[in-house]
């Protein structure tokens, strides 16, 4: 299916189950303390690096993009259903988010000190990863982080319910050394990788990768 088609179905089915999803799940509080631990992991390296500005790559409703404002970081939330973005502006006035995709990033080169991708990578195709990882390569300064999570194992399985609600969208697994062999050949240097066995209503592992654009040297 050409690229654009499967993002319109994603940008569709994600418009549809907004508010649902916003109901299901209204905050960080739902993710595993092994997924919470390699998000502060960033967040540390992000300011031990001296570095605050940061994109919630596939914000949703901004759920994670308050996590991480809470961590002390500065976010903009970016995702490509101008519904969740809408419910994500309502719940997060506080915060910023714009419509915008993964591999077109509304950033200027060298602008960002990190990238947060939280299962955003699912809805994209294995030929996707080496453009959408060189955008986020492109976006970030010397010394940026990135950080990936997605569901590990190999295939795509089709959604037609979520959220309550009928769609129509497929979700892709990946394996998490192929994930890490993509973001080295975009540039980055990995710094922690962690998989762990799917919790109560998961129905696979999870993954969740740590990377870095390397800094300049002295």
């Amino acid at each position: 299916m050409p690229v654009d088609d499967r993002l319109a179905r994603v940008r569709s089915a994600y418009d549809v189950v907004a508010e649902s999803y916003s109901r299901l799940l209204p905050d960080a509080s739902f993710e595993a303390p092994t997924d919470q631990g390699m998000i502060a992991a960033f967040a540390r390296h992000v300011k031990d690096g001296n570095g605050r500005f940061v994109v919630d790559a596939g914000c949703g409703t901004g759920r994670m993009t308050d996590l991480l404002a809470s961590l002390g970081l500065e976010p903009v939330g970016i995702d490509l259903s101008a519904g969740m973005i809408e419910v994500a502006r309502r719940n997060n006035p506080g915060l910023k988010f714009d419509v915008g995709e993964l591999a077109n990033l509304p950033h200027g080169d060298q602008q960002l000190d990190g990238i947060f991708a939280w299962y955003s990578i699912i809805h994209l195709e294995p030929g996707d990863l080496p453009g959408v990882f060189a955008e986020f390569f492109r976006v970030l300064v010397p010394g940026g982080y990135v950080l990936v999570s997605f569901q590990a194992g190999e295939g795509r399985r089709h959604i037609s319910r979520a959220y309550g609600h009928d769609v129509a969208m497929d979700a892709q697994l990946f394996l998490p050394a192929r994930v890490s062999e993509q973001l080295a050949d975009a540039g980055f240097t990995m710094i922690a990788r962690m998989t762990r066995e799917p919790g109560r209503l998961e129905r696979t592992p999870q993954a969740v990768v740590l990377a870095q654009r390397p800094p300049l040297r002295p």
